[in-house]
């Protein structure tokens, strides 16, 4: 079926369409009957004709679509491989550079300690460096990219060894120390009067 017959057909359907007349009489009755008869051989034909166009186009886009389907398969099958192979890899890094810094940091402590036990100056020891290797901290999945960002954060390990400069005295305690009758060293208690209003 080409245009040209898709076109006879339209006309022929908007013929038989046009042909039904309002049923008010037997003789429209059968002719409402004939009409509806040829309509359905009109749709069978058509139909028919639709699928005899069709179906080669859509089996050849279903046979193009699997052809690039299994084309991608081993693409992507590699990259969901060397995405997670970077992912652990840069797990390692991550974990290497925090031992490292850990072991700087421990070092520092105890030079710090040895000063202390000597009786020297116990100025706060210069912060380790942070580590930053240089290395690609952004890969490509097949998500998008994903960026490891450098977020370095104080971390208490030892709290005997903070200086009195960085501690914080606990209110709630000593407030109730001293109203228990407890006296505490450096604390002596003031009289801060507050408003209270009533009525009557």
């Amino acid at each position: 079926m080409d245009d040209n017959q898709i076109q006879q057909e339209l006309a022929l359907r908007d013929q038989l369409i046009a042909e039904v007349q309002p049923i008010h009489t037997d003789v429209d009755r059968q002719q409402a009957n004939n009409a509806r008869g040829k309509v359905k051989e009109w749709l069978a034909r058509f139909d028919a004709g639709e699928k005899r166009i069709c179906e080669p186009i859509y089996r050849a886009w279903k046979n193009a679509k699997d052809e690039f389907k299994q084309g991608r398969a081993p693409a992507e099958a590699f990259l969901a491989s060397l995405d997670s192979e970077l992912g652990a890899d840069r797990r390692r890094q991550l974990d290497a550079e925090a031992k490292e810094q850990h072991r700087l940091d421990a070092l520092a402590q105890k030079r710090f300690d040895n000063a202390v036990a000597k009786g020297k100056p116990t100025a706060l020891p210069v912060p380790t460096p942070a580590i930053v290797q240089d290395v690609n901290k952004t890969i490509v999945t097949e998500a998008g990219k994903v960026t490891w960002i450098d977020n370095y954060v104080p971390e208490i390990y030892d709290e005997k060894a903070i200086p009195r400069a960085f501690l914080m005295p606990d209110m709630t305690k000593i407030s109730a120390a001293v109203k228990a009758g407890i006296e505490v060293d450096g604390v002596r208690r003031v009289n801060k009067p507050f408003q209270r209003t009533s009525r009557g």
